[in-house]
């Protein structure tokens, strides 16, 4: 039988380049065992970055800034809420990540004179609302009682007492829905508070509790507590009255007979044998 040339020839070439391919198949393989074998060669599964673990929520007392959180106190600063200057407001910063302290009776320091209240005098006085960051606000010049320029202060919202202050995702003060940081921390942002002064003294007149003759009457009860604290010498009875004496000497001479002081000294005077002019406070 005859057979074309060119045909084996084909054949052989096919069955070269078969073999050839198939060397290098077996090649490939054997050294991707080796290079298994020695680490070198990682499955795409692995080198994928694995989902991060939840550690769940942040402690914010290990943010930035909220470790030593200083306590905010309370001042009045010159700033009023009328334009006339007549209703004082009092003040206070609170730092970014401490809680807006709440109204009621506080301790204010008056660091400008209002009123019958003296420069860095301290009074025990109550706060009725928190001023809203739009309510105008007034302060004294020369040229009698104009507008406080304070718009580069961020003032609490007035909603806030007892809360943090933080910026919200559109960058809005608020104190919910805070917008966080990388690590997970809020956005704690510092405000100034304003709040209204229900203080009598610091608006020209007396302490509520106390009418005018009974404040008039206060220094002379003073005097005659000293006086028979005296009388009864070295005794358990005299202590107490010396004691009620030093307290009445010093709302005489403040002039900030409010209720919480006055009822103090009402409550160490009562069920006691005191002078008449005492008894009328």
């Amino acid at each position: 039988m005859k057979l074309n040339f060119l045909s084996i020839r084909s054949v052989k070439h096919t069955c070269a380049l078969t073999l050839a391919a198939l060397s290098t198949l077996l090649l490939v393989s054997g050294c991707k065992e080796k290079e298994e074998a020695k680490g070198l060669v990682v499955d795409a599964a692995v080198t994928a970055t694995p989902a991060p673990v939840d550690a769940g929520p942040v402690d914010i007392n290990q943010c930035p800034g909220c470790q030593l959180a200083p306590t905010p106190t309370w001042t009045f600063e010159g700033i009023y809420r009328d334009d006339k200057c007549t209703d004082p407001l009092a003040q206070t910063v609170t730092p970014a990540c401490a809680a807006v302290p709440a109204i009621g009776q506080v301790s204010l320091t008056y660091i400008d004179e209002v009123g019958g209240r003296k420069v860095n005098e301290g009074a025990t006085v109550t706060l009725t609302e928190i001023i809203a960051p739009s309510t105008p606000r007034f302060r004294k010049t020369t040229k009698g009682c104009v507008h406080a320029n304070e718009a580069a202060v961020d003032v609490t919202p007035n909603t806030c007492a007892g809360a943090r202050v933080c910026r919200d995702a559109t960058g809005t003060l608020a104190c919910a829905g805070c917008r966080t940081f990388a690590n997970g921390c809020p956005d704690f942002e510092e405000t100034r508070t304003y709040a209204a002064v229900n203080d009598p003294v610091a608006k020209g007149g007396v302490a509520t509790g106390a009418a005018p003759s009974q404040f008039g009457n206060l220094a002379a009860c003073c005097n005659a507590l000293a006086t028979q604290a005296k009388s009864l010498g070295a005794s358990p009875e005299a202590g107490v009255l010396l004691s009620a004496a030093a307290q009445c000497s010093a709302l005489a001479k403040s002039g900030s007979a409010n209720s919480p002081e006055l009822a103090a000294l009402k409550g160490l005077l009562a069920g006691r044998n005191v002078p008449a002019v005492c008894k009328g406070l």
